[in-house]
């Protein structure tokens, strides 16, 4: 239940909402319904606040639920099941990627260990076309390990991007700030005379502001004066 502006004002004109929770089984739909203010009315205030009989209308819905202007249902099963469906291949492919990199790492590991045997042996051949060769086979697991060491951080890389794909996809169907599709009260649809004011408070405001910010700085000392 969306309430309209200034319920709690003037402590906060954050728009308020009512959530009912219904635990009889899983979420297929939501219903949202929008109190409307009363004729004549642009908000409630301290002085004029929300009255229960504002609430009439809601309550003469509810039993009884249809679309209209002040209510309307999202399907939120449908929703769940395009968003998993769209976003299954992204989380395999960040699975599948996250499982490449964890090998990788772990080879890297694995010809870590060797190069160290390896030096700690070096010692033991003393002509030196035995030492060459040795020191060939440590550059070359040198190159390897590093190679591999590359090949896991463009695993890890492809499993992030992966999984933000599947996250921008997936977790904003849990978003319940849905727009009434029906109401034409969008900042477009409103009249142009509301417009016309509705930018100049704005533009007020900015210059206000800007004074503000201005005086600050002609009261702020200069370096000079310090």
């Amino acid at each position: 239940m969306r309430l309209p502006n200034g319920v709690f004002a003037p402590y906060t004109s954050i728009p308020t909402n009512l959530l009912f929770f219904d635990a009889s089984g899983a979420t297929e739909e939501i219903w949202y319904y929008e109190v409307p203010l009363p004729e004549g009315r642009k908000s409630f205030s301290k002085t004029k606040p929300m009255q229960e009989s504002d609430f009439d209308g809601c309550f003469a819905w509810w039993n009884d639920r249809t679309e209209n202007t002040q209510a309307w249902k999202y399907d939120f099963k449908a929703a769940y099941d395009k968003a998993k469906s769209e976003a299954q291949p992204h989380w395999d492919a960040a699975r599948t990627a996250e499982a490449n990199a964890n090998r990788n790492a772990k080879r890297v590991k694995e010809l870590e260990t060797q190069i160290q045997n390896i030096n700690a042996s070096l010692l033991d051949f003393s002509p030196a076309k035995q030492q060459a060769k040795v020191k060939q086979q440590i550059q070359d697991l040198k190159e390897e390990q590093k190679r591999t060491l590359a090949e896991e951080r463009q695993e890890r890389e492809i499993a992030k991007q992966e999984q933000t794909k599947r996250d921008s996809l997936y977790w904003c169907i849990y978003n319940l700030d849905q727009k009434n599709p029906i109401a034409q009260n969008d900042f477009e649809h409103l009249p142009p005379e509301q417009l016309v004011a509705d930018i100049w408070r704005k533009e007020q405001r900015i210059l206000e502001i800007l004074g503000e910010i201005k005086d600050v700085l002609q009261t702020k000392p200069s370096k000079e004066n310090l």
